[in-house]
This record gives C-alpha cells, structure tokens and sequence, in this order.
C-alpha cells in the first residue's frame, strides 16, 4: 500500500509539473504574440523609442525587398522617412517557445515605404525573440513577400 502511494504522488508530481511547463509556454506564447502586434503598431505611430528597447543591438532583418539591414539602420530608415509603414497588421502568427527563445511566424498586411521602395501586400515572417536579463528582445526577422 504504500509502495502505491509512492507511485501516485510521483505520477501527479510529473503530471501537474507537466502541466505548469505547457501553461508557462502558453503564458509566453500570448506575451510574443502580444508583442509581435504592439511592435507593429509602434511600426506604424513611429514609436522608435519602443522599437529601440524591445530590438537587440546584434539584430538583422531581411526585408520583403531582400535588403539585410541592422538595428542602427532600420532605426535610421524610420528617423529618414526612407521607411514609413501606413499598415502593419499581423495575423496567423504561431510561437514555439525553447527556453529563452521563441520564434515567432505569421503573415503580416503592410503598406507603404520600406528602405526607400514602395510596398503594398502581404509577406510571411519568421522572428526570433531572446530573453536577456529578463526582457524579451527581437533579435532577427525575415520576410517574405506572397505573391499577388
């Protein structure tokens, strides 16, 4: 009997820390997504203040003209008025949390202005998000354009 009440209350520690994992990922999951729609308004209201502290330093982005720019370059482009986005609306996004790392990949509605070159349509987006000293940064983003 109390071989058996060992087993039970190892088997409801693995299920009920199994289920704080899952809840915990989904907790962090909703917080990206969240993120991910609050970073494209900021976008779009010219926000560079939240853009600068919710984007790494070492971060890259490729465009959906296939320009590879930096942190400093894309703030620059919004500071220049060579990129000016009039929308930026995301959907479908799905999130898979490793840890510190989330990736992040959705389908976004954009118009506008992008390093210099006119935009208007829909792209696919794959971004990664690290955790660092408890804040969760952009690190990389990729866009793909879908073709009319």
């Amino acid at each position: 009997m109390n071989q058996r009440f060992v087993v039970f209350v190892v088997v409801l520690l693995f299920v009920v820390g199994t289920f704080c994992i899952s809840a915990a990922a989904q907790g962090t999951a909703d917080q990206i997504k969240k993120m991910e729609t609050d970073r494209a308004a900021a976008v779009v209201k010219g926000d560079l203040a939240r853009l600068d502290k919710e984007t790494s330093d070492d971060y890259t982005l490729i465009n959906v003209n296939g320009q590879m720019t930096s942190k400093s370059q894309m703030l620059d482009g919004f500071k220049s008025g060579k990129t000016r986005l009039t929308t930026d609306d995301v959907s479908d996004m799905n999130v898979r949390v490793y840890g510190d790392v989330a990736v992040v990949t959705g389908k976004a509605t954009v118009k506008g202005t992008l390093g210099g070159k006119d935009v208007d349509g829909q792209a696919l987006f794959t971004r990664v998000y690290l955790k660092k000293a408890g804040q969760w940064q952009a690190v990389a983003l990729q866009q793909t354009a879908i073709s009319k």
